[in-house]
């Protein structure tokens, strides 16, 4: 069965279950326990809020990975075993401003990983326009259709 996860959102589920999203600026965030076939996935819009317990933990990208390793481990995932795949991350806007949300949403991903001690084993970030990504909890292997090719991370 496909999950879909909403933008913002996050969710946790086990093979066979198949977790998607759709993406622009935004990055997907995936962590998996391989041995037991567990993920996760958040659709982070921003790289950070202020709030210490946020409606959406899935929203912020420094709120949705503590939130992941929450859920994951209460599923039976172990915390030492994860590993992560981000996808997403686009610059969707032609403008003269340097702000690109997606570059900081990734960076912000990278480091709070980094900070978790969660090796990123692959990813699919940065450019232009929208990606669709499949994550497949039965192997881990992650789809994204972008610009009508398909990489598999």
């Amino acid at each position: 069965m496909v999950i879909k996860v909403r933008i913002g959102g996050l969710e946790v589920a086990r093979s066979p279950e198949i977790l998607e999203t759709l993406l622009g600026s935004c990055v997907a965030i995936m962590l998996y326990d391989p041995g037991k076939k567990i993920g996760g996935m958040a659709h982070s819009v921003l790289p950070e809020t202020k709030e210490t317990n946020p409606r959406d933990p899935g929203r912020y990208v420094n709120t949705a990975i503590p939130a992941l390793i929450t859920k994951l481990t209460v599923e039976g995932a172990r915390p030492h075993k994860l590993i992560a795949k981000l996808a997403g991350g686009a610059k969707m806007f032609k403008t003269s401003s340097t702000i690109n949300i997606g570059e900081k949403n990734v960076k912000k991903a990278k480091e709070l990983l980094a900070k978790y001690k969660i090796p990123l084993k692959g990813e699919d970030t940065g450019g232009t326009g929208s990606r669709i990504v499949k994550f497949y909890l039965r192997d881990g292997k992650v789809e994204v259709r972008r610009q009508g090719k398909i990489i598999t991370i």
